[in-house]
């Protein structure tokens, strides 16, 4: 397992890099944020484009390994430092295919297929950005229905009592949960009560409050 050295994170008050402040904290690793904005004009400048040439946010480095993707900086953090007794790590081929066919499903089907179209679609005052890639009525109608057809598609598989598998969350919970905290942003209805219930008791844990106020509050 390595020491944590000097880690840094780049980017914040989205769901992407909350990603990693939630996964820093869940391992108790201290880090160095630099806590600049998407669309800010700060991830288009010469030093932060030399860290990262997507200009986007979030960016991980820890000493010389530089990560530009959140779900793999949550990956690498996992994969490389001393686990917590309260996080869980599959321990079978089976359990890993099955963490990671939920960090799939978010990611593609969840972030990329709904969310991220209404981000770039949306009108100014629904908290788009309709007025950078242009407005798309149908693009916007169907991430809806596309959202509200995936909720419905994997509810029955969210436990009643507990995170995704057991008692302590997982990478999938990470990755599941942060596609999911800002619906109400976007007007995106969770209409599965079983659903609801799980996002409450993950915002109820404390290390996700801390982590949540560190990216989040300025």
């Amino acid at each position: 397992m390595l020491n944590n050295n000097k880690i840094e994170v780049w980017g914040y008050k989205t769901f992407r890099p909350f990603r990693i402040y939630w996964a820093l904290h869940e391992y108790n690793l201290n880090f160095k944020k630099y806590k600049i904005g998407s669309r800010t004009g700060e991830t288009q400048t010469n030093e932060y484009l030399k860290i990262n040439s997507k200009g986007k946010i979030p960016t991980f480095k820890h000493n010389n390994i530089t990560i530009t993707e959140s779900a793999a900086a949550v990956s690498y953090i996992i994969d490389n430092f001393k686990k917590p007794k309260d996080f869980y790590i599959p321990k079978t081929l089976a359990e890993k295919a099955k963490l990671e066919e939920w960090c799939i499903f978010s990611l593609m089907e969840l972030d990329c297929l709904s969310i991220y179209i209404l981000r770039r679609h949306e009108k100014t005052e629904n908290l788009g950005l309709a007025h950078i890639y242009g407005e798309a009525d149908n693009a916007i109608k169907t991430a809806r229905m596309h959202f509200e057809k995936m909720i419905g598609a994997c509810e029955k598989y969210v436990p009643k009592n507990s995170w995704l598998f057991g008692d302590s969350p997982s990478k999938a919970d990470i990755i599941f949960t942060s596609c999911l905290i800002h619906c109400n942003s976007f007007n995106l209805k969770i209409k599965s009560d079983n659903i609801n219930l799980y996002m409450e008791r993950a915002k109820s844990r404390k290390i996700f409050q801390t982590a949540y106020k560190d990216c989040f509050n300025d």
